[in-house]
C-alpha cells in the first residue's frame, strides 16, 4: 500500500504531504513572501516543505544582505532538501571574493572544472608533481585521482558556473595554482608532498601565491623538527605565505604533518545540520596534543553538508544526470522512459519495472539521498578536507581587503574573532568557529597593526619578555600567570596607539609557565599570537611560556 501523492500548489511537485501549519523562525515573513510570489495561494491550500525552506532561505539571505538565490535550486524531487551555499552558512560578506589573491592547492589530483575555468580561467598553473611532463590536456580529462582536489578547489573558489551561481565558493574570484601529488599507484608520499612545497618556495613570487591549502597530510605523526613537510611549511610561512591544513577525520588519530606544525593553521570540523540557526554540533575530526605538545586544531569550520562538484565524465556523473533528468519527468513520461532509466541505472532490479510509478519515484529519491547527488552536477560531501578550503577562502577575503597583511596578523584576527562553542570540548575546537564577517570587519576598520615580534617575545640580551594584546575597548588589561602566582592586578599593561597594549617583565628562571590576560577585571583571554597552549580546566586555554 502506497502513500497517496499530492501536488504542491506552489511548485507543482508531487509530494507525500503538504504543510498547513508552520513552526519556523520568521513565520509571518515566510507566509508573506509566498503570497507575494503566488498571489492566488492561500494558507489553507497547503505547501510542500521544500517551498517553505526555499522562501525561508531567501529571507535570511536578504536579512544578511546577500544576493538573492533566484529560482535555481537544482533539485526538484518529492523528498529533496536544499544544501546551503557556503557564503550563506558561514555568513560571509560576498563583496569580498578573493580577487587578486592566489591560492595554491596541494592535493591528490585535479580536473579543470567549469566552475574554475569557464567564466574566466583562473588557474594560473596546474602541475603533476609526480609527472612534470604531463600537459594541461591531462587535467581536462577525468582521472580517479582528480576527485578530491577538484572538490576542495571548487568548494573554496568555484564561481558556481554549473549551478547558475548558487554554489559558488567564498573566494570565487581568487586565482589558483593546482599541484597534484598522488602518483600512478594511488599513493601520496612524503617525498611528493615535500616536492610540492619546495615548488611553492621556488615559484611563489612568480605566481604571487599568498595561501597554501593542504587537505591532506603525511602518513605518520612525527615531531615538527623531524618532519620535512613541517619544515618546508615553516619556510613558506617565513616567506609570508599562509598555510592552512585539515586535521583529519578520526578522533582517535594523531595530528600529522603539516597540521601539527606550530604556525600552520589547522582546521577541524563542526556540523550545522544544514540549517541556518546558531546551533552547531561537534564533528568527528582529529584533535588533541601533537607529539611536540601543541594542541590542534586552532579553528573549526563547517565539515558536513558541503556542496561539491561531481567529477564530470565519470559513472557517478552519468548516474546523477540520469536520476535528476528522470525526476523532472511527468509520471506518464517516466513510465514510458523507464526501460532507458533502468538501463543507465544498473542498480535498479529488473522486477522494479512491474511496480507502480510511486514505487519507482521512491527508488529514485532514495538513491539520490543515498548517493548525496542532490543535483545533476553536485553532491554534498563531508570531512575536514572541505572545512580547510572554507578557511582558505576567508583568508583570501582578508588579503583582498588588505594585501599588506602578514601571516601573523591573519592568524591573530582569525583566532581573536572566532566564536567559542560552549557545548563542544575545547580541545576539539581550538579558538572556536571561524567567523568571516567579524574577521573582515576588524581589517576594514584598520584594527589590525603588524608588529615586529609576535607575543611573547623573549629578548635574551635585555633579559626581558614582552607581551602584546590588541583591544580597542578595554579600560585596563593585566598580565597574570604562574610566574607571578596569578596575581590579577600587579602586572598592568601599558596602552599604546591603535588599541595596542604592551608589558615587559624580567626574564623568569628556566622553566614552563602558563599565563593569560585579564581585561577590565572580568574577562580572561589567552594570547592568540602564541601557538603553545593547554586547556585551563574551564573549557578555555592557558597560553604557555617556555624559557
Amino acid at each position: 500500500m502506497y502513500t497517496k501523492i499530492k501536488i504542491c500548489p506552489v511548485c507543482g511537485d508531487e509530494v507525500a504531504g503538504l504543510l498547513y501549519r508552520y513552526h519556523i523562525d520568521n513565520e509571518k515573513l515566510v507566509l508573506q513572501r509566498i503570497r507575494e510570489h503566488n498571489p492566488d495561494w492561500a494558507q489553507e491550500d497547503g505547501i510542500c516543505s521544500r517551498c517553505v525552506d526555499y522562501y525561508h532561505t531567501e529571507i535570511i539571505m536578504q536579512q544578511r544582505m546577500l544576493p538573492e538565490i533566484g529560482p535555481y535550486f537544482p533539485v526538484k524531487s518529492p523528498d529533496d532538501f536544499i544544501i546551503l551555499p557556503s557564503a550563506l552558512r558561514l555568513d560571509a560578506d560576498v563583496r569580498y571574493t578573493g580577487k587578486g589573491v592566489t591560492i595554491c592547492f596541494i592535493d591528490s589530483g585535479f580536473y579543470l572544472h567549469d566552475d574554475l575555468v569557464q567564466t574566466r580561467n583562473r588557474v594560473k598553473k596546474v602541475l603533476d608533481i609526480t609527472n612534470p611532463s604531463a600537459t594541461e590536456e591531462y587535467f581536462k580529462k577525468s582521472h580517479p585521482s582528480a576527485w578530491h582536489g577538484t572538490m576542495t578547489s571548487v568548494v573554496c573558489a568555484g564561481d558556481g558556473y554549473c549551478s547558475n551561481g548558487l554554489y559558488k565558493g567564498i573566494a570565487c574570484d581568487a586565482d589558483l595554482v593546482l599541484l597534484k601529488v598522488q602518483d600512478e599507484n594511488g599513493r601520496i608520499t612524503t617525498e611528493n608532498i615535500s616536492k610540492a612545497l619546495q615548488w611553492v618556495l621556488d615559484h611563489h613570487v612568480e605566481y604571487n601565491i599568498r595561501i597554501v591549502n593542504m587537505s591532506l597530510g603525511d602518513d605518520e605523526a612525527t615531531g615538527y623538527h623531524q618532519s620535512m613537510v613541517d619544515q618546508l611549511a615553516q619556510r613558506l610561512i617565513e616567506k609570508n605565505i599562509v598555510v592552512i591544513a585539515a586535521v583529519g577525520n578520526d578522533e582517535q588519530a594523531s595530528i600529522k604533518p603539516p597540521a601539527n606544525a606550530p604556525y600552520v593553521i589547522s582546521i577541524g570540523g563542526i556540523d550545522d545540520l544544514n540549517r541556518l540557526d546558531d546551533e552547531l554540533f561537534s564533528y568527528h575530526s582529529s584533535y588533541g596534543a601533537t607529539i611536540d605538545g601543541l594542541f590542534k586544531p586552532e579553528l573549526v569550520a563547517n565539515a558536513v553538508w558541503i556542496a561539491a562538484p561531481i567529477l564530470p565524465g565519470t559513472e557517478q556523473a552519468n548516474e546523477a544526470e540520469c536520476l535528476h533528468r528522470a525526476m523532472m519527468l511527468t509520471d506518464e513520461e517516466l513510465e514510458h522512459q523507464w526501460a532507458d532509466v533502468q538501463k543507465k541505472c544498473t542498480w535498479i532490479l529488473p522486477e522494479a519495472s512491474k511496480m507502480d510509478i510511486t514505487f519507482k519515484r521512491k527508488l529514485l529519491t532514495d538513491r539520490i539521498q543515498q548517493t548525496k547527488y542532490f543535483s545533476a552536477k553536485y553532491m554534498h560531501v563531508d570531512g575536514t578536507s572541505f572545512a580547510a578550503p572554507l578557511a582558505s577562502a576567508v583568508a583570501a577575503q582578508m588579503l583582498q581587503a588588505n594585501p599588506a597583511l602578514d601571516v601573523f596578523s591573519i592568524r591573530k584576527v582569525l583566532f581573536s574573532t572566532a566564536k567559542r562553542l560552549p557545548a563542544i570540548q575545547i580541545e576539539k575546537q581550538g579558538y572556536g568557529y571561524i567567523r568571516p564577517r567579524k574577521a573582515l570587519f576588524q581589517i576594514l576598520n584598520r584594527e589590525v597593526f603588524m608588529k615586529e615580534h609576535a607575543s611573547p617575545y623573549i629578548n635574551r640580551n635585555k633579559r626581558m619578555v614582552e607581551f602584546h594584546i590588541q583591544n580597542n575597548c578595554a579600560h585596563q588589561i593585566s598580565l597574570a600567570g604562574s610566574f607571578n602566582y596569578w596575581a590579577q592586578d600587579v602586572l598592568l599593561m601599558e596602552p599604546h596607539a591603535n588599541g595596542n597594549w604592551k608589558i615587559q617583565i624580567p626574564l623568569p628562571p628556566k622553566g614552563t609557565y602558563t599565563y593569560k590576560f585579564l581585561i577590565d577585571d572580568k574577562m580572561w583571554v589567552e594570547d592568540v599570537e602564541n601557538p603553545v597552549r593547554e586547556p585551563d580546566g574551564f573549557n578555555g586555554w592557558n597560553s604557555i611560556l617556555n624559557i
